[in-house]
This record gives structure tokens, C-alpha cells and sequence, in this order.
């Protein structure tokens, strides 16, 4: 029912810039009369996780003797499902969240806090990391846009609260624009998140292959495609269905390689999948860091993805099988024919000979110039972030 409610109001914006505009009229009176405590609320893809860059820099907040009195929430939309070591735990769009939000003087999320209502004032602090480098078009930005409002809309100065990172000035200058944020306001540190990729041993990393059930003896190929948030069923449900028959991939890649299946959190169906030793679908996986660090070789389409993984320079495919229509429908930043460090396949039998055919020395040098455009903070982003959040509360 929730995923049908959300399906809804994205695809009515006009009833949600409505909703939007009375929330944050409410929200503000009530963050002005409200005393701000030493609290830090923390949430992750609007509270279905507790992981990435919000988690890194909660790591982060928790090592720092300088908020060893502080409060601790996370926000989650099944609190029961999670257990954080430190802190409390609250269930979104409850009272008790917004109170929470009215009171903390720190809001940390990768994906916005304010559910939509895009609050601004000076009396809180907001971290608010995104969650990947935009390949595809973001923010109102989309050629069809289905998600509401265009970002100047509710903005009429720059907004200099927030603080925000990005991996490179590719994604600085599309954050400043959509965010209508100002340049000074968004950290070149790379995601938070990202620092851990630096830090796996290959006792980590064989712990991780035996729970996925991956030998030592298979190489292993990580697929991550994007959503598309014009692909709804008639359950509302969103889906994808690329053009791959997986028993052909195993035939021609199976006595080598292990294929790993990781779609985008808001996709509900894709492919149909049974796990078995080739094809393992790892959407539920808790962490895309831990794939990251057991593939020997990317795929994906459209995705954030590529700029993350190529912090380890390591070969990156493209199965751009519905480009014409997915630049016309959403769009895309980059030309990707140019600018990604592989080809861009439009069919599975291309995609497979370009695995098959690979010269891997060549493919990880182009891996490593993607990586030193796109990507060339890596390493420190959760100290630099908690360094700033500690400046501005001074």
C-alpha cells in the first residue's frame, strides 16, 4: 500500500507541490519555535536502509570524542528490521519522526530528510551526500519528468546550509544547479560511503564469496542496472526486463565466471530470477561495497555505479540495450560513447563476446582514467564530511 501511495503522488505532481508547499509552511513554524538539541538524525534511501554514505559518516560521528554526549537517531520505515549499535531508532512519517526532525540540530541522509517538503532554515544543519554521481539526468532535470517539481521552484536564494559532496566537478556543477546550491556548499571529498572499498583483506573478501556461495575457482561478473521509473506494472510496481537469456550466459560464461544480479532499490521485478551456481540475484544484499569488492568486472547501463566502481580499476561494460528510449524518456549527462571506459553494447551477444574477447590490462587502464576524471578524491570523504559538520556547529 505505501509503494502504491508513492507511486501516486509521483506520477500527480501537481497535488504534491500542494501537499509540499502547506508541509513546509507547518515544519518551518514549528523548527522556529522548537530548541534544537545536541541530537544527529541519520537516514538512508528514505529510511529502507541502514547503510551507505548516511552510515558512514554515523561510523564516523561514533569514533569522534566530540559527539560522545550527542544523541543518536535513525530513521527507518520498518524500524524492527535494523539493529544500530548506537543511538535510537524511529519509524518515518510517524510524529515522532517529525519531532525529531524539528529538534536535532544535524540531519544526515543520501537522499533527502524532509520527505519532499524541502525545508531550509539556518536553525538546522543538513548533510545530505545523494547517493551517486548523476549519469542519468536528476533533479526536474528529467526529459519526462515525473517527479514533481523542478528544483527552482520552491528556491529563491542560494541555498549555503547544506552541506553536500561530490566526486568530482562533473557532479559539483549538476549539484549546485538542481540543488540550487552554492559551489562553496559542496565538498570535493567523494561519498562517504566509498571510503570503505579502500579497506577489504582477502579474509573479508573470502567470507563474503562463501556466504554468496561464489568458489574461488569462478571470476566474478557484477550487473547493475538502473531503474526505469517509466516501467510500471499493473501491480504498480516497477520493473525491468533486459533483454538477456541467462541460459545462453551460461552456456558461454558459465565454466568461468559467476554472474551476480544487483538491481536498483526501487525496482520490485527484474528477470525472474533462480539463483544457481552461475546467476545469483544479490538486490537484497545489505552492501553494494561488498560486491564491489568480490567482482572481478562490472556491467550496467545507466547507473552511478560506474563512477564508484571504478575507484578499484577494474573493467566496466555498458548494456545499453534501450538507449534511444531512455534518453528520450529520462536523459542522460554524459555522452556515453565518448566519456565511459567501454563500449556501449546494445545487444547481450555484444556484451558477451566484449567478456570473452577482453584484454584486461587495457580495459583496467581505462578504468583507471575514468577513475582520475570522475573520482579522484577517494579515500577520506567521511572524516572531511564530519571535519565540516564540526566547523559549521562552532
Amino acid at each position: 500500500m505505501r509503494e502504491k501511495i508513492i507511486t501516486f503522488f509521483k506520477t500527480h505532481p501537481s497535488i504534491i507541490r500542494t501537499i509540499w508547499s502547506i508541509a513546509r509552511r507547518i515544519l518551518k513554524l514549528f523548527v522556529n519555535i522548537s530548541k534544537q538539541q545536541n541530537t544527529i538524525i541519520f537516514c538512508s534511501f528514505g529510511g529502507r536502509s541502514f547503510n551507505d554514505s548516511s552510515k558512514a559518516i554515523y561510523d564516523e560521528i561514533c569514533r569522534r570524542e566530540e559527539f560522545k554526549e550527542w544523541r543518536l537517531i535513525w530513521a527507518f520505515v520498518e524500524p524492527n528490521k535494523f539493529n544500530i549499535p548506537r543511538g535510537e531508532k524511529v519509524k518515518v512519517d510517524t510524529i515522532a519522526f517529525f519531532k525529531s526532525l524539528i529538534t536535532s540540530k544535524v540531519w544526515v541522509s543520501n537522499s533527502g530528510m524532509d520527505r519532499g517538503i524541502d525545508l531550509i532554515t539556518d536553525k538546522i544543519l543538513r548533510v545530505e551526500t545523494w547517493h551517486g554521481t548523476p549519469l542519468k539526468k536528476i533533479g526536474g532535470e528529467e526529459n519526462q519528468n515525473t517527479f514533481g517539481s523542478k528544483p527552482e521552484e520552491y528556491k529563491g536564494s542560494i541555498d549555503t546550509s547544506a552541506i553536500r559532496c561530490a566526486q568530482s566537478e562533473f557532479d559539483r556543477k549538476i549539484f549546485s544547479r538542481v540543488f540550487h546550491a552554492s559551489m562553496d556548499s559542496i565538498i570535493l571529498s567523494d561519498l562517504p560511503r566509498n571510503d570503505e572499498l579502500f579497506t577489504y583483506n582477502i579474509d573479508k573478501l573470502n567470507e563474503i564469496r562463501n556466504y554468496l556461495g561464489v568458489t574461488e575457482k569462478k571470476k566474478v561478473i557484477l550487473y547493475t542496472p538502473t531503474y526505469r521509473e517509466y516501467l510500471i506494472n499493473e501491480s504498480s510496481q516497477n520493473f525491468i526486463a533486459p533483454p538477456m537469456d541467462l541460459k545462453k550466459w551460461e552456456r558461454e560464461l558459465g565454466n568461468e565466471y559467476v554472474l551476480l544480479v544487483r538491481t536498483h532499490y526501487a525496482v520490485s521485478v527484474a528477470l525472474c530470477i533462480e539463483n544457481n551456481n552461475f546467476v545469483k540475484d544479490v538486490s537484497s544484499y545489505p552492501s553494494l561495497n561488498d560486491l564491489y569488492a568480490i567482482s572481478d568486472m562490472m556491467i550496467s547501463d545507466y547507473s552511478s555505479t560506474y563512477f564508484d566502481y571504478a575507484i578499484l580499476n577494474r573493467p566496466m561494460l555498458c548494456f545499453a540495450y534501450d538507449k534511444e528510449e531512455y534518453e528520450k524518456k529520462r536523459g542522460v549527462y554524459l555522452d556515453m560513447e565518448k566519456e565511459l571506459p567501454c563500449k556501449v553494447c546494445k545487444h547481450e551477444d555484444e556484451v558477451i563476446s566484449e567478456i570473452l574477447t577482453m584484454d584486461v590490462d587495457t580495459a583496467t587502464e581505462a578504468s583507471k582514467k575514468f577513475h582520475n576524471k570522475y573520482a579522484p578524491y577517494a579515500g577520506q570523504a567521511s572524516k572531511m564530511v564530519v571535519d565540516a559538520i564540526l566547523k559549521k556547529l562552532k
